[in-house]
């Protein structure tokens, strides 16, 4: 699981007519909640109305150049619409209007991208005594909304810790540091609790999702609200939050994506494989009843996601077991577990659970079988990343029984498919040593050549490409091709470097050769 931070810029479409239309009066029947519309200058009184004019006048300017594409002027009218408004409202306190009208500043200043102005105007209308259960909701709506695109703003200048959400195997067994989310962070939580909790009463929620407007969704908020905890190791709070978008939303497959393997990890955190496994049965269940039921191929993608994650992690679980039984020394029932992991198709990475089994049946003594799985990844995952090295130790396993001939061939097919890999040399050498042993003296000399001549690896390592050009004049010689060996003993004796004891007295005997 890779570090990500999910922020995105949180716009309002906003119209001329703010909010709803009803939503009615506060507690004292007086005042109109922040979800009704702006009042008309007829209920307004006269010092009242100016200021709304004007700052009704300053939001249509905004629109003008917005059509105009002169964006920046547009935020600039619209930002001093958003004070107007503002100003209303702390001068007109006893004002029945003053919540409609500090939250259409909040929704400006949104509007005009001043988000901790919009954050600040939104959490009054939060904490205003007359603010009902609607209030409440639309003003930590926004508030959320705001901090987040402040948090954003703030990382991106490097002022601000951003968001890394490791799991157990990345932190390789530090310790967790539970901390409080510094700054924009804590406030953006601190809203979006508030918007949860008052969630049913946002009249947004009521309508279609096609026509809602006023950013994230909930399941959203309470995503990215669950990773910051997780993010700053308040694992406990984290899961507890997760638990909660799995139980409230569980037909959101996207959120479910994210959720869903974050969840999971803070049971390893917490060092709880069996309460691990448990919810991973639990969740492919229930994944499993909204996948048949879903209808949008997208959330269908979604919820397949979904459960092959839940495969990985059920597999993950398994090659922990067998990982653990290698450990305590119990190789042969580390490599059965690890093969018995490769065979479930829910498995995940087959590959490298028969890596595994290889390596355990080595451990176990049983290089027949280690080959034989090793064969097995060649012939049925031949583009995995352990092919190549499984290639190398299969060839060792051949030189061990005497295939040397054998041997030669899987290193020269390792040359050809992997030209690039570290150890490109060590197979160059090996090929010409492997058929060397095969007493196949003509190729041997000539890839003794081709590894002695190769001049990154007589780079890496002088003193053995010359004794790999003086075996290959040796050859020569005892095949009687007299030409040959002078050519490759001159090469031998060209290289820069040598030092080598043994080295450095073939050369001195390559040079008496080319005398004769």
């Amino acid at each position: 699981m890779t570090s990500k931070t999910r922020i995105s810029v949180v716009l309002l479409a906003l119209t001329a007519a703010c909010a709803t239309g009803g939503g009615g009066k506060g507690p004292s029947e007086r005042f109109y909640q922040a979800t009704y519309k702006l009042p008309a200058p007829s209920q307004l009184e006269d010092a009242e109305r100016g200021k709304i004019k004007d700052a009704g006048t300053h939001y249509d300017r905004g629109l003008v150049a917005q059509q105009s594409g002169n964006i920046d002027q547009a935020r600039a009218e619209w930002a001093t619409a958003a004070q107007g408004y503002a100003d209303f409202a702390d001068q007109f306190q006893s004002s029945e209007w003053r919540l409609p009208i500090r939250f259409r500043a909040a929704e400006l200043y949104m509007q005009a991208q001043q988000f901790e102005r919009a954050a600040e105007q939104a959490q009054k209308v939060v904490a205003d005594p007359q603010s009902d259960a609607s209030s409440k909701a639309v003003g930590s709506r926004l508030a959320a909304g705001a901090w987040l695109n402040v948090a954003n703003q703030k990382v991106k200048a490097s002022q601000l810790e951003p968001i890394r959400l490791a799991n157990a195997d990345q932190r390789r067994g530090q310790p967790l540091q539970p901390r409080v989310p510094p700054g924009e962070w804590k406030r953006f939580v601190d809203s979006a609790d508030v918007y949860l909790q008052n969630l049913e009463a946002d009249p947004e929620t009521k309508k279609p999702a096609a026509e809602r407007r006023g950013g994230l969704p909930p399941a959203q908020l309470a995503l990215i609200a669950a990773e910051v905890e997780y993010a700053f190791d308040n694992m406990e709070d984290a899961r507890r939050r997760f638990a909660d978008i799995l139980s409230r939303w569980p037909e959101e497959g996207e959120v479910l994506e994210s959720a869903v393997p974050l969840y999971l990890q803070t049971f390893l955190f917490a060092n709880d494989d069996q309460g691990y496994q448990a919810e991973v049965a639990r969740i492919r269940e229930q994944v499993q009843a909204q996948a048949q039921k879903a209808t949008d191929p997208k959330q269908k993608e979604s919820y397949d996601k979904v459960l092959e994650a839940l495969s990985r992690a059920e597999a993950g679980t398994h090659f922990a077991a067998a990982q653990k039984l290698l450990d305590e020394g119990k190789p042969a029932e580390a490599a059965q577990a690890f093969e018995k992991l490769a065979a479930d198709p829910r498995g995940g990475d087959a590959a490298n659970a028969l890596h595994n089994a290889a390596v355990a049946w080595d451990k176990a003594g049983k290089a027949d079988r280690a080959a034989e799985i090793r064969e097995r990844i060649l012939k049925e995952h031949a583009d995995s990343k352990v092919a190549g090295n499984n290639m190398l130790l299969l060839a060792v396993n051949k030189s061990k029984k005497n295939d040397h001939s054998g041997a030669a061939k899987l290193y020269d097919d390792f040359i050809a498919r992997y030209p690039d890999s570290p150890n490109r040399c060590v197979a160059l050498q090996n090929v010409a040593s492997e058929l060397d042993l095969a007493k196949k003296a003509a190729p041997a000399a000539e890839r003794y050549v081709t590894f002695g001549k190769d001049e990154k690896c007589a780079s890496a390592d002088p003193n053995v490409a010359a004794r790999a050009l003086y075996r290959a004049g040796r050859l020569y010689e005892d095949a009687k091709q007299k030409a040959k060996a002078k050519e490759a003993y001159a090469a031998a004796i060209a290289l820069p470097g040598v030092t080598d004891t043994v080295a450095k007295s073939q050369l001195d005997d390559a040079k008496r050769r080319m005398k004769k």
